[in-house]
């Protein structure tokens, strides 16, 4: 059976449990391994953060990315794929030298960071070609992550952390 939208198109009967295949295991292993140093770095950059507002910011990301791993943890499990190895969640770290990073610089790398994610989830989306439900977990990784950046950059703007640019005049 077949479901586009509110259509189904064959019999429950002729469903077959859904499979994966060697690409798409690779895409879910890979992209886990991406969101456990994803994870890792943000809790660095909480960890070095000066502003205690920023901080909820990183904190508000940091919760969004572990219910992004449990999601393709539970995939891994349920298709087989072996996960990749994850850093201690905790580790005992001197503090950071605050003059070496500062807030603004920690906001354009997640900046980047939330970029280069949202690139990586409709990459996978593209590639997942035969596991449809896979496919929609990336579509909806995406559309979770073009939120977050919307929030990112409204946060920036407060801030004047976003970059600045001639204003455009028409001749």
């Amino acid at each position: 059976m077949v479901q586009i939208g509110n259509i189904h198109i064959g019999t429950a009967d002729t469903a077959t449990q859904s499979k994966i295949d060697i690409g798409e295991a690779f895409i879910l292993s890979q992209h886990l391994y991406f969101r456990y140093f994803c994870t890792e770095q943000t809790i660095q950059y909480y960890n070095a953060a000066h502003d205690s507002d920023f901080k909820q910011v990183i904190k508000i990301g940091l919760t969004y990315l572990e219910k992004e791993v449990k999601a393709i943890e539970k995939q891994m499990e349920k298709y087989k794929v072996p996960q990749p190895s994850r850093s201690p969640k905790s580790v005992k770290v001197s503090p950071p030298v605050s003059t070496l990073i500062n807030d603004h610089y920690i906001f354009e790398q997640i900046r980047c960071g939330c970029t280069a994610a949202a690139e990586k989830n409709l990459r996978n989306a593209i590639m997942i070609l035969n596991n449809d439900s896979l496919r929609e977990m990336f579509i909806d990784f995406l559309k979770d992550e073009i939120d977050m950046i919307n929030n990112l950059l409204k946060y920036g703007k407060l801030k004047g952390w976003l970059p600045t640019y001639p204003v455009y005049k028409a001749d």
